[in-house]
């Protein structure tokens, strides 16, 4: 049950970590690059990130559940689970406050923000929530970074009490 509970945790934070990794350094940019219009770049990154705040989600339980499982010390569950419940915050904040409202944002643009004036209420506010998202997916990534060290720090086969 141990190395189950441990694999369990560890795979849901390299999941998470990687995805997060992978949307900001492949998928985004590649597909501003090869797609033909920025509309259609935006409509794919968009629906990753709505999938990707899923897999943030899930992981997010089954980190909890894999460090409940483990029995550890009282600060090491209390760090960790901390952690991973700030990650799901935000997550679901950026889905719910950020994502969803660009999306209005963009239906409103007929699909086409980046044809707006940039002074144009609609686009500074498109504009904003992007900045947003940005720092909180990176806030994400740095507490999941937090987590892998606090993770990493264990000491092998000391888990139960």
């Amino acid at each position: 049950m141990l190395t189950l509970a441990r694999t369990l945790r560890l795979f849901a934070l390299i999941l998470w970590l990687g995805s997060i990794l992978f949307f900001g350094a492949v998928l985004a940019p590649t597909a501003f690059r090869v797609l033909p219009s920025s509309q259609l770049a935006g409509l794919v990154v968009g629906a990753s990130l709505h999938s990707l705040h899923a897999i943030g989600l899930w992981c997010g339980v089954a980190i909890i559940l894999a460090v409940r499982l483990l029995k550890q010390h009282a600060y090491k569950i209390y760090g960790q689970i901390g952690l991973a419940v700030a990650m799901m915050a935000l997550t679901y904040a950026s889905n719910v406050f950020i994502l969803i409202p660009m999306e209005r944002d963009r239906a409103a643009a007929s699909g086409y923000i980046t044809a707006l004036m940039p002074d144009s209420p609609l686009r500074r506010d498109f504009d904003a929530r992007h900045a947003w998202s940005t720092r909180v997916e990176g806030a994400v990534l740095l507490a999941g970074l937090a987590l892998t060290i606090l993770v990493a720090a264990e000491p092998a086969g000391k888990e139960l009490s």
